[in-house]
């Protein structure tokens, strides 16, 4: 991935280097002998790479978001992302009603893992708070919020068990709650969602940890919500549960503050910060509205070998910068490419493979077998280049992000708005961004 063989030389605006084999090939044979040809590889075109800004904000509510998060991720060259999220409380039937013959056990709030990124070792503080006023019944976009009391009802240090299967994080609600609630059940003065939410507007969930760490919590209303805790007054004290999801009203609010790293400089979406300023490295994640721009500015000028036949192949090779499996948050399972211009806005699918009739994009890959960690995405365009190559198109400035929906309403689940990858440029001394051509002349 990161080195291919160097001879020769190639007259191009910027350095780019050949290799020659001899092979069986079908290219060019009407005008070239075929015992005459030669496959070039150039592994080193100049590719201008920066960061660029997304504006937009994403759904993060409804029954096509399954999940709740909080938590945040802080980096000196990208900056500080801070989720926390907001939930009401649904009331669910029940026959509570005027009964005498229950005792009150205990309210207890259960909240079902989903996934975790960053630090799932350390401690993870968790403050829940109570809103001011219920949620109102509409869509939750990453950039809204709500109003909550200044003084967290409950505090929880534990530490995230992802990958526990079905383990709930359980936190006992202060008696008084529990009480009243229990009280206004039995008396009739709570009997749906209105005059619950009245009672109890809903939670925000703020994380308070020093780590980076993002812990999302399902929604499954058979798993995450208040659990009322009682019992029969019977001889076998027969136990009951009665739970109140928080699946109706849920959001995420996604903030961003880039104060203070050279990614302060995107104020609009026409800004870029060139991979120059960011250690070699440009970034992508939806969530934190960072995506990367590519440039290929001298391959407009590109000059053909001397009996050239034909491009073999084009392949853009994509590498993350990554100690291990285990030092960042999953990258996005693929990543494609987006014709762009000087707005950094979409104009389209660019198109892939050897005959153009596929979307340019690629999926993330890291060698099972590698000692050292050894992944990319490799995006094959064959068709583009070629016709650049062969001046029947004009190369273009592309933008490079993880696939999404024009739709906000079909938008990524929180799970992926919040995957991210640093991407080496292809001056970087690890990790580097290729752009390899492999093209049939004779000799």
């Amino acid at each position: 991935m990161r080195t291919l063989w160097y001879a020769g030389l190639l007259w191009l605006a910027g350095i780019v280097l050949f290799a020659c084999q001899s092979g069986d090939l079908n290219v060019g044979q009407s005008v070239i002998n075929p015992q005459e040809l030669v496959v070039q590889s150039v592994d080193s075109v100049t590719i201008q790479t920066s960061t660029v800004m997304r504006t937009d904000s994403f759904l993060t509510s409804g029954p096509t978001e399954p999940d709740i998060v909080t938590g945040y991720w802080s980096d000196a060259l990208t900056g500080r992302l801070t989720a926390q999220c907001f939930t009401a409380v649904d009331y669910p039937s029940n026959s509570l009603v005027s009964q005498t013959n229950f005792r009150l056990d205990s309210l207890v709030l259960e909240l079902g893992y989903s996934f975790a990124y960053g630090d799932t070792t350390s401690a993870f503080n968790l403050n829940v708070h109570r809103l001011n006023r219920p949620l109102q019944a509409q869509p939750y976009y990453s950039t809204n919020t709500a109003a909550y009391e200044a003084e967290p009802y409950i505090q929880r240090t534990f530490v995230p068990r992802p990958a526990s299967g079905t383990r709930i994080m359980k936190i006992r609600v202060p008696n008084d709650l529990t009480q009243n609630l229990y009280d206004r059940l039995i008396s009739g003065t709570i009997t749906d969602n209105i005059s619950l939410n009245e009672f109890l507007p809903g939670f925000a969930f703020v994380g308070k940890s020093t780590t980076n760490a993002l812990v999302g919590f399902t929604t499954n209303p058979t798993v995450s919500g208040l659990r009322l805790y009682y019992h029969d007054t019977d001889l076998n004290r027969t136990p009951f549960t009665l739970l109140f999801p928080i699946t109706g009203i849920h959001f995420t609010q996604l903030q961003n503050d880039r104060t203070g790293t050279p990614l302060a400089a995107l104020k609009s979406r026409s800004d870029a910060v060139s991979s120059r300023l960011t250690d070699r490295t440009t970034f992508v994640s939806l969530g934190t509205g960072l995506q990367t721009r590519l440039e290929f500015p001298y391959l407009n000028e590109f000059f053909r070998p001397e009996k050239f036949a034909d491009l073999n192949k084009a392949l853009l090779i994509i590498s993350p910068v990554r100690r291990d499996l285990r030092d960042n948050i999953q990258p996005p399972s693929s990543l494609q490419l987006y014709r762009t211009n000087n707005q950094n806005e979409f104009l389209g699918q660019i198109p892939g493979g050897p005959t153009g009739g596929e979307a340019a994009g690629g999926i993330y890959f890291a060698d099972p077998v590698s000692i050292l960690l050894n992944d990319s995405y490799t995006i094959d365009l064959t068709y583009y280049i070629g016709q650049i190559i062969k001046k029947k198109a004009l190369s273009q400035p592309l933008l490079l992000t993880a696939p999404f929906s024009s739709d906000q309403n079909n938008s990524s689940t929180l799970r992926t708005l919040l995957q991210r990858v640093t991407i080496g440029d292809n001056l970087r001394p690890n990790d580097q961004m290729q752009l390899k051509l492999f093209m049939t002349s004779g000799t």
